[in-house]
């Protein structure tokens, strides 16, 4: 079935873009959500004559998606996560943290629209891909700091003030009395 796209489809088209979809997809998707229009009859010859309107728009997009591009691109990125032994992360980052991320910065963008290869499971600068438009798209890095357990291991434990520890004068005492059968010693 031929189509005219009346906004940008990912991964189908851009904004008067004419594409052949399944007769499926195109009556129970595109056509109800008002994202394309028949390319045959009355209604496509007035989209014809306002495709120069709908070229404008869509140069408008680009030209917004750019300008947040830069924006996100003069940004640095760091997040702190708990890692193991050689930069190991416990969890790994994934878009959804990104987009939280950016959601820091002031920026809006969806979770689809960050493109990241596999989940960041180390230390270290990892890149990832920010698709704003389907004809801008921005490669970032963000630097991943790990706050490591080892320093948590060499700590020694704080004495718990609910046990009580037993001088050796007190030990002796229970000795004569013979109550130190469940003594431990510290």
């Amino acid at each position: 079935m031929k189509l005219i796209l009346t906004e940008d489809v990912p991964n189908l088209g851009t904004l008067g873009d004419t594409i052949e979809v399944k007769a499926g997809y195109a009556r129970n998707y595109l056509l109800p959500n008002g994202m394309a229009l028949l390319a045959k009859g009355k209604s496509a010859k007035e989209l014809r004559h306002r495709l120069q309107h709908l070229e404008k728009l869509r140069s408008g997009k680009i030209s917004l998606a750019k300008e947040q591009a830069k924006k996100i691109g003069s940004l640095k990125y760091e997040v702190t996560r708990k890692a193991g032994h050689g930069g190991k992360l416990f969890g790994s980052v994934t878009s959804r943290d990104l987009v939280e991320l950016l959601k820091e910065n002031g920026i809006e963008i969806e979770r689809r629209a960050i493109l990241l290869k596999t989940p960041i499971r180390n230390v270290g600068t990892h890149d990832f891909t920010v698709r704003l438009h389907t004809e801008v798209s921005i490669t970032l890095q963000i630097k991943v700091i790990g706050d490591t357990v080892e320093s948590l291991v060499d700590k020694k434990p704080e004495k718990d003030p609910d046990i009580e520890v037993i001088d050796s004068e007190e030990k002796e005492k229970l000795e004569e009395l013979g109550l130190n059968k469940d003594i431990n010693e510290p």
